[in-house]
């Protein structure tokens, strides 16, 4: 028997934010690099504000880290990863690429295959329910405002249809425009989804309120609103 992919993916962000400051204290303590080595795992605009402080460049950090110049390397290198490395918050599509892969590793041994996609490899059209292909809407010369988020991923084999992943843990600002945005993905799918697809908005949070709202509306048909355990429950993995 398959055994179903159930994670705690509340700290999937932060055990990533851990890894990429380890990553960076290592990489800049123990390597020859360059900026653009550093690229996937420092936010340079933070690393040159810590060397305005001293009143110098990027390079005289890199000179502390290194040991050139008199202070600790390790635990210097290790305050300026936790103050500099890309913010795991900042990397949504990441954790929403993981969970894909994840669902397809399971969900693949029945015949259902989940393919995670470019976060502009398809966007629905709010007017008309098309879907578009990146170099579609560029020719299309429709905005962002007339057109939904781009859909996350794919669902082919014995289902067809498609995905549209959020991750959303935490009060913030931010968290609000995510159950907006999967309640139009929605909404669309209700209008203009066709009847052999399902179209699942997959929303991983902890705001109960919120997610029991989006679903209790849009949960029905061949439109599931769902976490990603009870939408591998729906396919009958348990």
């Amino acid at each position: 028997m398959k055994t179903m992919f159930k994670s705690d993916l509340s700290k999937i962000r932060s055990n990533r934010q851990k890894k990429t400051n380890r990553n960076l204290a290592e990489t800049i303590l123990h390597t020859d690099f360059t900026d653009k080595d550093l690229k996937k795992l420092i936010n340079f605009k933070s690393l040159d504000r810590l060397a305005e402080v001293y009143d110098e460049d990027r390079q005289y950090i890199y000179d502390l880290i290194k040991g050139k110049r008199e202070i600790s390397c390790y635990d210097f290198a290790l305050a300026v990863a936790h103050g500099t490395s890309i913010l795991a918050s900042r990397q949504g599509s990441t954790d929403e690429r993981y969970v894909l892969d994840q669902l397809n590793r399971v969900t693949s041994e029945l015949g259902i295959f989940i393919q995670s996609i470019g976060n502009q490899d398809l966007r629905p059209v709010k007017s008309d329910g098309r879907l578009l292909t990146k170099k579609e809407y560029k020719k299309s010369g429709l905005t962002k405002l007339q057109c939904l988020k781009s859909i996350d991923g794919t669902i082919s084999g014995k289902i067809d249809g498609y995905i549209f992943g959020k991750i959303c843990f935490g009060e913030g600002g931010h968290q609000s425009n995510v159950f907006h945005e999967s309640e139009e993905f929605a909404k669309w799918a209700h209008q203009f989804g066709e009847e052999d697809k399902i179209y699942v908005a997959l929303i991983d949070t902890d705001l109960t309120k919120e997610y029991n709202d989006v679903k209790s509306r849009h949960d029905h048909g061949n439109v599931w609103v769902v976490d990603h355990v009870e939408f591998q429950q729906r396919l009958g993995i348990n």
